[in-house]
């Protein structure tokens, strides 16, 4: 009886536990803790790696647009396909080793980029040639004047490509591709045509850089000289002097698109030209003088611009009308020198640019300077 009145005891107590719940549970211990997930952990990405930058453009500038391809090669590298002033397509394979560039304002441009020509034209003596390189320019074999070609003296060189001046030399350059020579013809003249031999030669030469970095030189000094320019728009006429005659420059001159980018009004523009393709127009004294022009800008081609000087100073004189004129009255009579002006100046043509605003503007830009080497 004894031992089941401890059972029944023992039942009892088991019972009233279980009712009032179990023990609470133990805290975690350190151990715990040091198992439990981690916090992330934030890792900074891999830095991008610097986008490549585009190559500076040339600036923007205001100038006359002549509508006009002097060059243009299609392509990145060879075969290249070359599209020259006369619209003619030639496709080159590979780079030439033999080239002869019969101008000088192309010449200059040539080896301004680099390049190497087998023979040229004779080599005036108002060419501004690149300084850098003027003694190998000077010793190139010559195939005669510019105008007059000696086709036998450069067929000796064995050229592979021969690059020519459009008007003066098509004649030439026709002659020589009946003959089964590669020929491209070109020219520049106004800042439109002279970045677009820039860009083309410096594909055939593989020296696109250059021609890019030349291109951006020239458009940005001229940005520069046209954000200093006054607002206003002087009128000037530009006369062409040679040995015989005298006439007048249009815009499509080298004059008459550096006029123009300088803020002036010339008072030819518009007028036909003497004849077809040409940048000039007849001399017409009575138009000037009821024009009026506030300057009188003069560019030539005789021996020298000293002579060039004296030419206009005796016309001036032995015509009483040209008194009447507003420029001449007040002495606003500038001489283009021909090294910037007979021929495109190439490297030099913002030199070419900056002297006609200096002339024009010296209390801007101070008095032209015709640098010399």
């Amino acid at each position: 009886m004894h031992k089941r009145c401890f059972v029944a005891a023992l039942l009892a107590a088991l019972l009233m536990l279980s009712a009032c719940g179990g023990a609470p549970a133990p805290a975690p211990t350190q151990a715990a803790s040091a198992t439990a997930d981690p916090e992330p952990t934030v890792v900074p990405a891999p830095a991008a790696a610097p986008a490549e930058t585009a190559p500076a453009q040339p600036a923007e500038i205001v100038s006359l647009h002549h509508d006009e391809t002097v060059l243009r090669v299609e392509g990145d590298d060879y075969p290249l396909t070359v599209i020259d002033a006369l619209g003619a397509e030639t496709v080159l394979e590979t780079r030439p080793a033999r080239i002869a560039v019969m101008s000088g304002t192309l010449l200059n441009i040539w080896y301004d980029l680099g390049g190497e020509s087998v023979c040229t034209s004779d080599i005036s003596t108002n060419l501004k040639i690149l300084r850098e390189r003027k003694d190998e320019i000077l010793s190139i074999p010559s195939a005669g004047a510019v105008y007059q070609l000696n086709l036998e003296a450069l067929i000796a060189t064995h050229p592979d490509l021969i690059i020519t001046q459009t008007g003066v030399q098509t004649t030439a350059a026709a002659k020589l591709k009946q003959m089964g020579y590669t020929v491209i013809e070109t020219n520049a003249k106004t800042v439109e045509s002279l970045s677009q031999v820039y860009e083309g030669f410096g594909k055939l030469l593989d020296a696109g850089d250059a021609a890019a970095e030349r291109i951006r030189e020239i458009h940005d000094g001229i940005a520069e000289i046209q954000a200093k320019l006054p607002g206003e728009h002087p009128s000037c006429v530009i006369l062409y002097v040679t040995s015989n005659t005298v006439s007048v420059k249009l815009d499509q001159s080298i004059a008459g698109d550096i006029a123009y980018m300088i803020g002036l009004e010339n008072i030819a523009s518009g007028l036909p030209a003497d004849t077809l393709g040409s940048e000039n127009t007849p001399l017409d004294i009575e138009y000037i003088v009821a024009k009026n022009p506030d300057y009188v800008l003069v560019t030539s081609m005789v021996s020298d611009n000293e002579t060039a000087m004296q030419m206009v100073r005796d016309m001036f004189a032995n015509n009483p009308a040209w008194s009447t004129v507003k420029a001449i009255k007040a002495g606003r009579i500038i001489h283009l020198p021909q090294q910037y002006y007979l021929y495109n100046a190439g490297p030099y043509y913002l030199d070419a640019v900056k002297y006609m605003a200096c002339s024009v503007y010296p209390e801007i830009f101070g008095g032209a300077k015709l640098e010399t080497d």
